[in-house]
């Protein structure tokens, strides 16, 4: 009787040491291995987006060469040539993930050479000021569509085209690269045009443009 009780202590014993060591192997178990843990990452104020911001004033300037479209040849004799202009561009872009929206404002300028057969030059002057908008999808490499409308004059020394005035519209392409923080670079190419009877004013415009966002 007395080993059956020595027995059953000795039992009672190793099943406790048992269940203890169990509980302290369960404890030092990586809680990784016990669940799956859930991160929430805030987006941290160096992402680009913080950077960037979602709107800032935008400083344009464009370059380009002028190609009419009209009649180049008048009564005078005189024949229109190619030239070349330059555009002023204010606007606000707004941006969003992966898409910049441009409001702005501006004014453009194109010069048209001429000569006739006397050598005399009565070469054409056109001025716009106008307003539309851009629209450009992307980050760095940004193709973008515009448009604007607004007010136009052509000024000519021509004594057989009168100088004369009417609706200013444009719409092109451009293809911007923003590679340097709040500066842009690209090139573009427009339909431009002025309702300026007689003679309308047509022109495709090829350039360099760029813009700095503050």
């Amino acid at each position: 009787m007395h080993t059956n009780l020595n027995m059953s202590f000795q039992t009672l014993f190793q099943l406790r040491a048992a269940s203890g060591l169990a509980a302290v192997a369960a404890l030092a178990v990586p809680a990784t291995a016990r669940a799956d843990r859930i991160i929430v990452v805030e987006p941290s104020r160096e992402t680009p987006e913080y950077r960037e911001g979602r709107g800032s004033l935008d400083l344009a300037v464009d370059g380009e060469g002028a190609v009419p479209l009209m009649d180049r040849h008048f009564q005078s004799g005189n024949d229109v040539s190619g030239g070349g202009g330059f555009k002023f561009r204010v606007g606000d872009q707004i941006r969003f993930p992966r898409l910049r929206f441009t409001p702005e404002v501006g004014y453009g300028f194109d010069h048209l050479f001429a000569t006739d057969n006397t050598n005399t030059a009565y070469s054409w002057d056109m001025h716009r000021v106008f307003a539309g908008a851009r629209i450009g999808f992307g980050r760095v490499v940004v193709p973008t569509f515009y448009a604007h409308i607004g007010y136009g004059w052509r000024n000519t020394g021509d004594p057989t085209v009168p100088q004369a005035n009417g609706l200013a519209y444009d719409m092109g392409f451009a293809l911007d690269f923003h590679i340097i923080r709040h500066l842009g670079l690209g090139a573009h190419v427009e339909y431009a045009a002025i309702d300026a009877q007689p003679y309308t004013p047509e022109w495709i415009a090829l350039g360099l443009h760029a813009d700095i966002a503050f």
